[in-house]
């Protein structure tokens, strides 16, 4: 995938993000091997959305959002992986895999 399509890819993730969670979406943050620069034909797009809450279950954002998901990988051939995480643990909980992601993220 080139950049120009990561970055329409992305643009249309973050409008159906917004019209799903209006207020309660505080940001958006890419990962992995395309923020490092170095995706194979084996990567995917691994992104961060980053909620107030989770309402009432991180299974119930899974499910709120895998149709976007879902046309977009469709649409751009290639899967679109989001983690979810709370405002205030992405502001203040240290773990290994939050911290890895703080250091390469590409806000989207």
């Amino acid at each position: 995938m080139v950049q120009k399509q990561l970055r329409q890819l992305l643009a249309e993730l973050r409008t159906g993000l917004e019209k799903i969670y209006r207020g309660r979406l505080k940001g958006i943050y890419l990962f992995g091997s395309y923020a490092r620069g170095e995706p194979d034909a084996e990567s995917d797009i691994d992104v961060l959305v980053v909620l107030d809450a989770f309402e009432p279950s991180y299974s119930s954002e899974v499910n709120r959002t895998g149709d976007l998901s879902s046309e977009l990988s469709l649409k751009y051939g290639v899967t679109v992986s989001k983690v979810y995480v709370k405002e205030v643990d992405w502001i203040q909980k240290r773990t290994p895999f939050l911290d890895n992601v703080r250091e390469e993220a590409i806000a989207a």
